[in-house]
């Protein structure tokens, strides 16, 4: 049997191209099947916790950003804060993360094909999709997977449906740390990415809105809000099948982030 790479990966995300490093440190060919030029923007949290930065590391990569302490937890009336026990997490854009681990791929030797991949074929000896022969296939295409689909695994959802969006505000930084206000209709992550530039993520049942949490509009009055990205519906997805029944991976949102 003939092979173009040992692994396909549909999607050329973060956990994509973290992916075919972990595979290419193993020994593996890899090709990554991402339609779009990187770096994408997509809504995100952009707060690596240390753990994830850590394992960032340990794949070469270490993108520019800024250092956090640890996580506050933030309502109206109080202020809950938790520091690290050892290093710390580090605020960075996403669209940073994604050109590091890019551009560590292709030092790795990791090939790309510009195409969207919708299909598979599977059988006992390998998978087929994209016009690409491989022994495995890593499905990272994010959020609505075509390709779980396509492999006919199925999910069902395990917690309720949530709807995301960003900004970035121009505005100094004013702690060292995550903070996550907390209101009765939803949660805002606020992480530093730059000295004067603060990310806001709002994840809720309901339609985002910063009117929930007056007390952080306040920290934010007259900082003109960069474009809105956003993202939804989130949800934790619980797959029906078993590891037995497939011979490909769906890459889930990494916990090491926020």
């Amino acid at each position: 049997m003939t092979y173009d790479a040992d692994l396909l990966v549909v999607g050329g995300g973060p956990a994509g191209l973290a992916t075919a490093l972990h595979a290419r440190a193993q020994g593996l060919s890899v090709i990554v099947a991402e339609p779009r030029e990187s770096p994408i923007d997509k809504a995100c949290g952009e707060g690596l916790m240390p753990g994830g930065l850590a394992a960032l590391t340990a794949l070469g990569v270490d993108p520019a950003g800024l250092p956090f302490r640890g996580i506050a937890y933030v309502t109206e009336q109080r202020r809950a804060e938790a520091l690290f026990r050892s290093g710390s997490g580090r605020g960075v854009r996403r669209t940073t993360l994604h050109a590091a681990l890019a551009a560590r791929a292709k030092e790795q030797d990791a090939e790309w094909i510009r195409t969207r991949v919708t299909a598979v074929e599977q059988d006992a000896c390998g998978v087929a999709a994209g016009g690409v022969r491989a022994k495995w296939l890593v499905g990272a295409d994010g959020l609505h997977s075509p390709i779980r689909r396509a492999a006919g695994i199925t999910a069902v959802a395990g917690t309720p449906r949530r709807y995301g969006v960003r900004w970035h505000f121009r505005v100094p930084v004013w702690s060292e740390l995550v903070e996550v206000h907390w209101s009765p209709w939803g949660e805002a992550y606020v992480t530093p990415v730059e000295p004067d530039l603060v990310g806001v993520a709002v994840l809720s049942r309901h339609r985002p809105d910063l009117a929930w949490f007056p007390w952080l509009a306040s920290l934010l009055r007259g900082a003109q809000p960069g474009p809105a990205r956003g993202c939804g519906p989130c949800v934790k997805w619980c797959p029906a099948a078993s590891p037995d029944e497939c011979c490909w991976w769906e890459m889930q949102p990494d916990t090491r982030t926020h």
